[in-house]
């Protein structure tokens, strides 16, 4: 889940919020609303069809390391094998900034000559070339979980990131305005870390007496990093109350460094993967935003079909992005609504899903 930054890439995030707000408004609202919108896979963003003509999907994805990317996977073939439409493959990049590997895989899904090729991008620069030349052999790419700087796409599915850390911080306003967060901004070069970490500072500056100790970029995303950065600044600042983390792994470290040092400081962070529930439940986590992976792969079959049939699309075109797009923006998770969440309908894949379901 990284992104590369750029002027262009910070007026995604903030360009869209209107628009997300909106979106959110109508189809989102809350988790209440997500709750009541649980027997519906497409959480009412869009009607589901069938495909009446066949067509065929490739796909590649970063990694299938965590539940986000496998439940883009796994929402792309579930709802392909509902709706008639064919995933001709899948590979993935294995890593964030595997370009050259992904690369070589867009090729090959060329020479197969699929339809579409779903692409979750290992970086944001550089596919325009490699997008172009697909769309010159008659493919049309889709951008699904981040964006990819490219006008040669055909159309994304992602979230808002600003909304994310925007969320966070409301949340630790409405619990405590008069605190202290420490925080984890990170990986350096993850452009949707920063996107993030500027929005929940942002946020921050709004709640009047929340205080916000600034952190670096730089590290990973592993429980391991968050848990020694977590021990690091709960040691320096004994009057901590929140520490902000930009994903679950980190989060989750930064519990378990909570706990060792016996502290009464709740974590916020986003994500979710099923270790994370309980710590949810129980309130060592205050606030977890949603990240609706098997939405965003059901959402971007539902609309390659209507694209394919030259039906109306109804997505959104401005200047944040030089493609049209759909976001789901984030639902925040909370001990007060986290043992009635539909997660296994947006969020988790089945636990004997596997990649090979797919080949």
């Amino acid at each position: 889940m990284k992104r590369h930054t750029n002027r262009a890439k910070s007026r995604f995030n903030f360009a869209i919020t209107a628009a997300a707000v909106a979106i959110a408004a109508v189809c989102f609202g809350s988790a209440q609303a997500a709750e009541q919108k649980a027997d519906d896979r497409l959480q009412g963003l869009i009607e589901p069809i069938k495909a009446e003509k066949p067509f065929s999907i490739g796909v590649t994805l970063v990694h299938l390391q965590d539940d986000f990317w496998k439940g883009i996977a796994y929402g792309i073939q579930d709802e392909a094998k509902r709706s008639g439409v064919e995933v001709a493959q899948v590979t993935v990049a294995g890593a964030y900034g595997n370009v050259r590997e992904q690369f070589g895989q867009l090729n090959a899904l060329k020479t197969l000559g699929v339809d579409y090729v779903a692409l979750g991008p290992a970086s944001f620069d550089g596919y325009d070339p490699v997008i172009k030349q697909l769309k010159d052999a008659g493919i049309k790419t889709l951008a699904v979980g981040i964006p990819v700087n490219s006008p040669n796409v055909t159309f994304g599915v992602g979230q808002d990131e600003g909304a994310i850390g925007r969320e966070l911080a409301k949340a630790i306003c409405e619990k405590k305005p008069n605190s202290t967060t420490l925080t984890i901004p990170g990986p350096a070069g993850a452009d949707w870390a920063r996107l993030r970490y500027v929005a929940f500072q942002d946020a921050a500056k709004e709640c009047d007496g929340m205080k916000v100790i600034p952190g670096s970029f730089g590290g990973g995303v592993e429980l391991g990093y968050g848990m020694s950065q977590a021990s690091d600044l709960l040691l320096r600042t004994p009057d901590a109350n929140f520490i902000y983390t930009p994903v679950i792994p980190l989060g989750m470290g930064a519990v378990q460094a909570v706990r060792q040092q016996k502290r009464d400081v709740q974590v916020v962070s986003s994500a979710i993967v099923r270790e994370a529930i309980p710590m949810i439940e129980d309130g060592r986590f205050l606030a977890v935003a949603s990240e609706p992976g098997i939405l965003m792969g059901r959402l971007l079959v539902q609309y390659a079909i209507r694209d394919y049939e030259g039906k109306p699309l109804d997505l959104k075109k401005d200047d944040s992005l030089p493609y049209p797009y759909v976001l789901t923006p984030p639902v925040v998770i909370t001990p007060e609504n986290v043992k009635t969440f539909p997660f296994e309908i947006y969020e988790l894949p089945p636990k004997d899903w596997s990649i090979s379901a797919m080949q």
